[in-house]
C-alpha cells in the first residue's frame, strides 16, 4: 500500500489496534469508521487512506467484521440497519416560541401530510394549558425536527404542541383560551387580547429543539420516529413510514386503501385506524414490485420501505399498472375465496381474521395471471376451495404463515403457486 499516515493518524490507528486486541482481536467495520471519524481527531475520508488503515489492521492480525446485511435475523426481533454514528448530525440551535410561530405562519413546518389522521388529538383544555405554561414560564417538553429540507421541516416529535401553537397563536382567527388553571382571568380571551406583557412572555419563551440535519443517515431519523412517543400516542410502523417516505407510494396506498375492490375483498375488516389499511396496500406492491427472494432479509419493515422508495420513483404509467393489477387481484380474491379471502380456514369451516401472510401470498401468486387465467380459476372455484382448505392441514404451510423469515415466506408462496399450477 502506498499511502503514508501522519503521526496523529498513526497514534489513532495504534489506539484502535489496542482496543481491537482487548476485544479479542476483532473490530466491527461500523465501530472502526466511527473511531476514524472522531470529531476531535478527524480522519480523512479518502478511500486510499481508509484502505491503508484496513490493510495495516488485517496485516497485524486484526479481524474487521463486515457490515451486517440482515440475513438470518429472526423476524420476531429484527436487528436494526447499521450506520456510522459519527455521521449523525443533530444540532440544538437556540430557539424560542416566536421562531416556531414564524415558521408556522409561513407554512415552513409540515404538520398535516405525515400525520393527517392524528394531527389534532388534544382537546381545547390541554391546548389552552400548554399556552398557560408559557405564560407561567413553565418549561415545555423538547421538539424534534427533520430539518434536511430548510424550507419545509418535518415534525418528528411535538406535533400536538405545534398544532396548538398554530390554532392559538398563529391563525388569523385564533382560538379562545379555556379551562386555565391559574390565569383564569384570561379564559375566553385570544392571544391577541392578552396584555402585552404576556404576549411578549409567550413569544420569548425559550424552547429546546433538536434538529436532525442533512447528512444524518436516514435510518437514524427513522429510529427517532420509532423511539419517541408523539402526543402520548406510540406511532405505528406504517405511520412512521407514511411520514418519512411520502410521494407516489403514500398517494397510491391512500387511494387503493379506500377502493371498493379492496373494501369488498377484505369485507371492510381492515381498519383504517393507524393506517393499517394502507400498510396492506404497501405490502401488495412491495411483494409484487420487488424480488422478495432477494430483497427480503427477514425484516418486513425494511422491505416495505424498499417498496415505497421504488414506487416513489415510478412514472404515471407504472403507477397505473400497479393500480390495475391491484383491482384485478382484489376482484378475483373476492369471487374465488368469498368470505375466506386472506383468512385461515379451520377444520370446522370457521374463518380466522385477515392474515397478512395470506394477503402477501395471493398478491404474488395472482398478480402475474391474465384475465383469462383468473376466469378459468374461478370457474373451478368449488374444487379449488376444497384443495385450498387442505393447505391449512399441512403443518409446514401453517407454520410458514406464522413466521416473518424469508425462507418461510418463500415456502408459503411456493406452495400457493403449486396449488394454482394444478388448476391452470
Amino acid at each position: 500500500m502506498g499511502t503514508v499516515l501522519n503521526e496523529k493518524q498513526k497514534q489513532q490507528l495504534a489506539s484502535i489496534k489496542e482496543w481491537a486486541v482487548e476485544n479479542g482481536g476483532q473490530i466491527n467495520y461500523t465501530i472502526l469508521m466511527d473511531l476514524l471519524k472522531n470529531e476531535y481527531q478527524p480522519f480523512p475520508d479518502e478511500e486510499e487512506t481508509v484502505n491503508q488503515v484496513l490493510y495495516e489492521l488485517i496485516r497485524d492480525g486484526i479481524e474487521v467484521e463486515p457490515l451486517e446485511e440482515g440475513e438470518g435475523y429472526p423476524a420476531e426481533s429484527p436487528e436494526p440497519e447499521q450506520f456510522i454514528p459519527a455521521l449523525v448530525n443533530i444540532s440544538q440551535p437556540p430557539m424560542n416560541v416566536f421562531n416556531l410561530m414564524e415558521r408556522l405562519a409561513n407554512n415552513e413546518i409540515d404538520l398535516s401530510p405525515a400525520f393527517q389522521r392524528h394531527w389534532d388529538l388534544w382537546d381545547p383544555k390541554r391546548q389552552s394549558r400548554l399556552i398557560e405554561s408559557l405564560m407561567l414560564r413553565i418549561p415545555i417538553p423538547s421538539f424534534y425536527f427533520d430539518t434536511v429540507e430548510e424550507g419545509r421541516w418535518k415534525v418528528i416529535d411535538g406535533l400536538q404542541r405545534l398544532t396548538a401553537f398554530r390554532k392559538y397563536l398563529v391563525n388569523e382567527k385564533k382560538e379562545k383560551l379555556s379551562n386555565l388553571q391559574y390565569l383564569k382571568d384570561f379564559n375566553g380571551k385570544t392571544f391577541d387580547e392578552l396584555p402585552r406583557q404576556y404576549i411578549r412572555r409567550i413569544k420569548e419563551a425559550p424552547i429546546i429543539a433538536f434538529c436532525v440535519n442533512k447528512g444524518t443517515p436516514e435510518i437514524v431519523t427513522y429510529n427517532i420516529f420509532q423511539r419517541i412517543n408523539t402526543g402520548g400516542l406510540q406511532l405505528s410502523s406504517q405511520e412512521i413510514r407514511n411520514a418519512m417516505y411520502q410521494g407516489n407510494a403514500t398517494r397510491l396506498a391512500g387511494k387503493l386503501a379506500v377502493s371498493e375492490e379492496f373494501l369488498e375483498a377484505t369485507m371492510h375488516a381492515v381498519k383504517p385506524d393507524r393506517m393499517l389499511d394502507q400498510e396492506y396496500v404497501i405490502r401488495f406492491f412491495s411483494f409484487t414490485e420487488l424480488d422478495y427472494e432477494q430483497d427480503y432479509h427477514d425484516n418486513i419493515d425494511s422491505f416495505l420501505i424498499q417498496g415505497m422508495k421504488k414506487v416513489n420513483t415510478y412514472s404515471e404509467g407504472e403507477l397505473k399498472r400497479i393500480e390495475d393489477t391491484f383491482y384485478r387481484v382484489m376482484r378475483c380474491c373476492q369471487e374465488l375465496f368469498g368470505k375466506y379471502a386472506f383468512r385461515k380456514i379451520s377444520e370446522d369451516g370457521r374463518r380466522g381474521p385477515i392474515n397478512k401472510a395470506l394477503f402477501e401470498l395471493w398478491a404474488v401468486c395472482l398478480s402475474t395471471l391474465t384475465e383469462e387465467q383468473l376466469a378459468r380459476l374461478t370457474e373451478k372455484k368449488a374444487v379449488f376451495m376444497q384443495e385450498y382448505e387442505g393447505l391449512f392441514r399441512e403443518k409446514k404451510f401453517s407454520a410458514a404463515l406464522r413466521s416473518g423469515k424469508c425462507s418461510e415466506c418463500i415456502r408459503r408462496i411456493k406452495r400457493g403457486k403449486e396449488l394454482l399450477k394444478e388448476f391452470l
